[in-house]
């Protein structure tokens, strides 16, 4: 079990984070280790967004790098996903900056507690390897509580460096958190020195499910590929008369491509002149081909499978409207990078875009509401090229783009 002392073990200080950050009267470059909860891979979804506040933070001058420790099982091995020599092993991967990886293996039964131990047992080890390299960082960014706030509580405890939390969960929104570990959480944020989620709903929604700690919001994150502006290049393929929805998410149940194919079948089956795109791959991806051959818009819905950042970019200046039916976002990174794309957006409330659209980027719509999210689609058919795209580039790149967060993120740490 994971002991509620060794959380509990070093009170907070937020003397010791400003004393980590300043020197004299200016404010010093930071040693700064990121956690991420999760990490495949810093180009696409298994953790993109990670790797690029990392960049962010280090060409604004401070020392950064990622630990991503995992773990796995028998059964893991017996699937050929990992070889018993990759246990224990540290691997430095350079990619823009520095990544640490780490596996170890779960030896315990499936109980309480169980996972968030064992991955912290991992980190730690990774971290002390860490560590002996490039000596002690003066503060970690854990990338959710689960399981990189519990992670970062103990290095506090064993080494007194303080953390920040940033939450990117939708486990809270979708109330799937188990006793044990909301238990983690609670302590967690009780020990953080900042907590920080990416979207105001989020914050809100932490603050009520976990009184008594306050929450900023700092918003993700454009990837560097998103930083040009959008330069007024002409849209559309096919004739003018040709009209492309973009719709680019992983195709997994919660982002409900279901509701977005019965909507644009609705508005649209039959007229070839209207076509919808679909970026990403998934369990899905079947079960959404047959639907689309069942209302008879097959002809008119394109798969483009997992697109690497240059291709995603280039669907985005050929489409004409980004639309997300989500019925959860914790932010919706994908619907910043339309906007800096320059693409007016329709998109569902489902927590996260609830910030980023308004009348001048888009339409929100109801999670879950076909008429609507029909009715904003047949809109925006007609509507699209009234809106301002180089203003709505402009603006998402002025509030997600580097040079903001790194401003936002130091007055937070502060």
């Amino acid at each position: 079990m994971l002991s509620a002392s060794g959380i509990a073990a070093v009170p907070a200080s937020r003397d010791m984070l400003n004393a980590a950050r300043r020197t004299g009267s200016g404010v010093s470059a930071k040693h700064i280790v990121a956690i991420p909860s999760w990490y495949s891979t810093g180009r696409g979804s298994g953790g993109g967004y990670f790797r690029d506040q990392a960049l962010a933070l280090q060409a604004a001058g401070h020392r950064v790098a990622i630990l991503a420790p995992d773990i796995f099982t028998h059964r893991d091995l017996r699937a050929g996903r990992l070889s018993r020599s990759d246990a224990g092993r540290v691997v430095v991967e350079k990619d823009g900056v520095d990544i640490y990886r780490r596996t170890a293996r779960i030896w315990m039964p499936r109980l309480p507690y169980r996972n968030a131990l064992s991955w912290s047992l991992c980190g730690l080890a990774l971290f002390a390897a860490y560590v002996a390299r490039n000596g002690t960082p003066d503060l970690v960014h854990a990338h959710s509580c689960l399981h990189a706030g519990v992670l970062a509580a103990l290095i506090r405890a064993r080494h007194g460096v303080p953390f920040v939390v940033t939450e990117h969960s939708t486990g809270f929104a979708q109330g799937r958190l188990r006793w044990w570990e909301r238990d983690l959480v609670r302590r967690v944020i009780r020990r953080a020195d900042a907590r920080i989620a990416v979207s105001p709903h989020l914050a809100l929604l932490l603050e009520a499910q976990f009184p008594g700690a306050p929450w900023a919001y700092l918003p993700n994150i454009l990837g560097d590929f998103f930083r040009a502006p959008f330069a007024g290049v002409a849209r559309g393929q096919g004739g003018k008369n040709s009209f492309v929805f973009l719709c680019a998410a992983r195709l997994s149940p919660v982002k409900n491509h279901a509701l977005l194919i019965d909507a644009f079948a609705d508005a649209f089956a039959g007229n070839a002149e209207v076509r919808l795109q679909l970026a990403g791959d998934g369990p899905l991806h079947e079960q959404l081909s047959r639907q689309c051959a069942q209302r008879g818009v097959a002809s008119q819905v394109e798969f483009l499978g997992a697109l690497p950042a240059e291709g995603l970019r280039a669907a985005m200046d050929a489409a004409d409207c980004f639309a997300l039916a989500s019925d959860v976002e914790t932010f919706g990174v994908v619907v910043i990078e339309a906007q800096a794309a320059g693409l007016p957006c329709v998109c569902t409330a489902s927590g996260g875009p609830d910030h980023l659209i308004d009348a001048v980027n888009g339409r929100l719509v109801p999670a879950g509401d076909r008429p609507a999210l029909r009715q904003a689609l047949i809109e925006m058919r007609g509507r699209a090229l009234g809106y301002d795209r180089a203003r709505i580039s402009a603006e998402a790149i002025s509030r997600f783009g580097r040079e903001e967060f790194c401003r936002r993120f130091a007055e937070i740490v502060t």
